[in-house]
This record gives structure tokens, C-alpha cells and sequence, in this order.
């Protein structure tokens, strides 16, 4: 057997000449198929981060809305319980200064109040005990 036979035998079951160019371009042909591959990829990520990103931005916004309300129902709590107290201090008041003789003609609360000033208050105690 001479060189000549043994190299076209091996070329046939290569497949011929094709097959031994794709034999020395398989490299090549690898990598720029993992170039693409990775060129997908990246769009697929960019897509993700975008729509994350928008995602993000909703959920800001719902927040920042809630956040607003929030505060306003503090404000309004506030307000409701400083008018509570204000009602509170007055039923306390009401209740200090109850009169207790409800027949009485000259019925006055207990305690000294009295919307007289202080010498009109010593004038009509002073008329009180002659």
C-alpha cells in the first residue's frame, strides 16, 4: 500500500474534503456559536433587569401613596385625639364641679366656682351672711 491509497482512504471515511474542512473550522465554529448563545443571554438579562427595574418603580410608587396616606391619618389621629382630650378635661370639669342639691333654689356647684370675678364672689358672700 502506498501513502496515496492510505490518505484517500482516510479522506473517504472522513467524508471527503468537506468533512475535512469541517474537521479544521470545528473550533470555530464552536466559539461563534458560544458567542451567539452569550449574545442571547445578555438580551434575556437586559430584559429581566428592565422589567425588575419597572417592577421597582411600581412598587416606589404604591409605597410613596401609602406612605402619604399614612401620615395623613396621623395627622387626622392627631387632631381626634386632641379634641378628645379637650372633651374629656371638660367632662371632668362638669363632673368637679356637679352640684349635688338638685331642689334647691340658690344651687350652686361646689368647689368655689363661680363665673364671678373675685370681688363680685366676696360681695355676694358678704350679702349671703347678713
Amino acid at each position: 500500500m502506498d501513502v496515496l491509497t492510505i490518505i484517500t482512504g482516510v479522506l473517504a471515511a472522513i467524508g471527503g474534503v468537506s468533512g475535512l474542512v469541517a474537521l479544521f473550522t470545528l473550533k470555530e465554529t464552536k466559539q461563534g456559536k458560544q458567542l451567539e448563545n452569550d449574545g442571547h443571554k445578555q438580551e434575556m438579562e437586559l430584559r429581566l433587569v428592565n422589567e425588575l427595574q419597572d417592577q421597582v418603580e411600581k412598587l416606589n410608587e404604591r409605597l410613596d401613596k401609602k406612605d402619604a396616606r399614612i401620615m395623613e391619618l396621623e395627622d387626622s389621629n392627631a387632631s381626634l385625639r386632641g379634641q378628645l382630650d379637650a372633651a374629656n378635661t371638660a367632662l371632668a370639669k362638669a363632673t368637679l364641679l356637679r352640684c349635688t342639691r338638685l331642689q334647691c333654689e340658690s344651687r350652686r356647684p361646689p368647689l368655689g366656682y363661680s363665673e364671678l370675678t373675685p370681688e363680685e364672689l366676696t360681695l355676694e358672700r358678704s350679702r349671703a351672711e347678713e
